[in-house]
């Protein structure tokens, strides 16, 4: 059973409006926000400082990254550097420790290039110019690193381009050396450098990076020992590819927790696409919602119709001259490193959740309400179709199941309903109902039917104030023992008040049962605040016209903001949730771990704060 992804040896080798923050260190809780969101505006710049940078090495299994292969120049044989790429660093979280021992009369380097994957291959293997695997890198004007010496006085020389004899039918278009080709002395501690490529031909570049050197230029020592970090080309203008943002901020390579580091969840990204098209700002949402429509239709194993739950940070689209085992290009699944120096998929990533196929649709829609792109609207009625086929109930409670898990080709059926994923649906549904209502009738009514289906779980999870998480495996037996906020939050958004339910009711137990502080938990255990519940509460108190509660709610959110605008999950690391994830260890077993949210930044929270900021309702159904 393959459990290594493909994507695994890629990891070996907007403008700030102005804004006010009121308030001081010792009067967080009277912080107001007045101009722009400022959490729209952090979401903003970082989408927009992704766009301007094409990264060598960023930090270890960045999914950036996108020249795939290490190659050492080694011409003599006698010696070959070594690269740690795993060591703590300054910037980010690692850096490239390079160690290489000094031969007379030796010299040696390493470049890192692209490579190629043939279909069924199970590594790629590096390309020099034998095969058209270059990037179109025309618009780059410099490319920076970061450099130091271990002691101080290592020279080096550094440059980019120039793979491929004359022989080589796809050589890179240009080399350009750092300071003319000179060797470049290291002092010993971290300066950045340059290379500018200003009036280089940057048509076709298959050698992102390179560095070389020699023992007649260190004479004296036995070993070159210096570092490397933060290898990146630059753009005066933004690019607009398909895009991902990472969901959470990095953390150091030794904590357990970073080992989503390079994870982009569907989920974030799509309220990111929503929040970005419902402020206008189109070019940005475009590239979440490409990046969609990218990864339904490119799958290395499904037809077009469902969506992963996560896909690397950055832009999903396969490296030039990779295919899946179909022989096509692919959308690039995230991948985590395993104790072992492997790299292993994550059985969560690569399953199938209805709640964050629906938010993918929901995301699409929205964004084709702005640009009455087709592709957007064709591919959400795609997903839509695939979950009417895949996860409708045929049984006395109706609703939709919770989607596939597993690996490719061995995935399970999940029977259990979840109130939070039918509410998006009742939108998702309604949302493909209204655009399709006049130029597609027939289709249309199916999605009217489907929300209905939706919205008539939901409200049988309703009991006295409060919906329930769902039911149990068998699809029938109701869940009472862990209440989450967000059944409870986004029925309030999401669907009509009727003579069955009382939103009024909803949020009454809302506040007797998760308020903690000034701010709400995931669930009734109060060990902490959870901040994208706080976020969604807030809109939620905004629609009911709870205008103190409204205020009450953002001064929380805005007095623990980062400066930046982002926020973090949690208030605390290990925040519980009452449920649980299924993982797989490298020996390919299953276990089960508690699901928690940690205090790191959070794409997700943040997306939710500035719907709180700005008033807006994610959802299309209530509005």
């Amino acid at each position: 059973m393959k459990r290594i992804s493909i994507l695994a040896i890629v990891m070996l080798a907007t403008t700030a409006a102005s804004c006010t923050r009121k308030g001081n260190d010792n009067d967080q809780g009277q912080e107001e926000i007045t101009g722009e969101s400022p959490a729209l505006v952090y979401l903003r710049k970082e989408i927009s400082n992704e766009n301007k940078q094409f990264v060598v090495y960023r930090d270890f299994g960045d999914g950036c990254a996108r020249f795939t292969q290490r190659a050492a120049l080694n011409p003599s044989g006698k010696a070959e550097p070594v690269m740690n790429e795993r060591e703590p660093s300054p910037h980010g979280v690692s850096c490239i420790r390079v160690a290489y021992p000094l031969i007379s009369g030796d010299w040696n380097g390493f470049i890192f290039i692209t490579g190629r994957l043939d279909a069924g291959a199970s590594a790629p293997a590096p390309d020099f110019g034998q095969h058209d695997t270059g990037y179109d890198l025309r618009g780059a004007t410099k490319l920076t690193f970061k450099a130091r010496g271990k002691s101080g006085g290592e020279k080096v020389r550094f440059y980019m381009g120039g793979l491929g004899g004359t022989d080589a039918p796809f050589r890179d278009s240009d080399q350009v050396f750092l300071s003319g080709g000179d060797y470049v002395t290291l002092a010993s501690e971290w300066n950045e450098y340059t290379i500018d490529l200003s009036r280089a031909d940057l048509s076709r570049v298959a050698c992102g990076f390179g560095w070389v050197t020699a023992q007649s230029e260190n004479p004296g020592a036995a070993t070159l020992e210096f570092y490397l970090d933060e290898i990146v080309y630059h753009f005066a203008a933004e690019q607009y590819p398909p895009r991902f943002l990472r969901s959470y901020g990095v953390l150091p390579l030794d904590d357990e927790r970073s080992s989503i580091n390079n994870f982009a969840y569907v989920y974030d990204n799509a309220l990111l696409a929503i929040a970005l098209a419902k402020n206008d700002h189109l070019e940005h949402a475009r590239q979440i919602a490409d990046a969609l429509v990218y990864c339904v239709e490119h799958d290395r194993y499904y037809a077009p119709g469902p969506i992963r739950n996560a896909y690397v940070n950055s832009t999903p689209v396969s490296f030039p001259g990779w295919r899946s085992a179909r022989g096509s290009e692919f959308a690039m699944l995230p991948t985590v490193y395993t104790a072992s120096g492997q790299w292993q998929e994550d059985r969560y990533a690569t399953s199938i959740n209805t709640g964050v196929m629906a938010w993918a649709i929901e995301a699409l829609l929205t964004v084709y309400d702005k640009t009455r792109t087709t592709a957007y609207l064709n591919t959400a009625a795609t997903m839509a179709n695939y979950l009417l086929t895949r996860c409708s109930a045929n049984d006395p409670l109706g609703g939709f199941t919770g989607g596939e898990e597993g690996w490719d080709g061995e995935t399970v059926k999940l029977t259990y309903k979840s109130t939070e994923h039918n509410i998006d649906l009742v939108s998702a549904f309604s949302h493909l109902h209204r655009i399709l209502e006049t130029s597609r009738p027939q289709e249309a009514a199916k999605y009217l039917e489907a929300a209905r289906q939706a919205r008539d779980f939901v409200l049988a999870m309703y009991d006295n104030g409060c919906f329930y998480t769902g039911t149990g495996n068998d699809g029938t037996t109701i869940n009472r023992d862990n209440r989450p906020l967000d059944t409870n939050t986004w029925a309030i958004l999401a669907l009509t008040p009727d003579d069955r339910w009382s939103p009024e009711a909803v949020y009454a137990f809302i506040e007797r049962t998760f308020k903690v502080g000034e701010g709400v938990d995931y669930n009734a255990d109060r060990d902490g605040v959870w901040n994208e519940g706080v976020g969604q509460l807030a809109v939620a108190a905004s629609l009911l016209d709870k205008q103190e509660e409204y205020t009450r709610l953002t001064r929380y959110l805005n007095s623990v903001a980062e400066a930046d605008g982002s926020i973090r999950a949690a208030s605390k690391d290990g925040l519980t949730t009452g449920f649980s994830s299924t993982v797989s260890d490298e020996d390919g077993s299953l276990r089960v771990i508690p699901f928690v949210y940690d205090h790191r930044i959070s794409l997700a929270s943040t997306a939710w704060l500035a719907f709180a900021q700005l008033r807006i309702n994610p959802y299309f159904s209530a509005e």
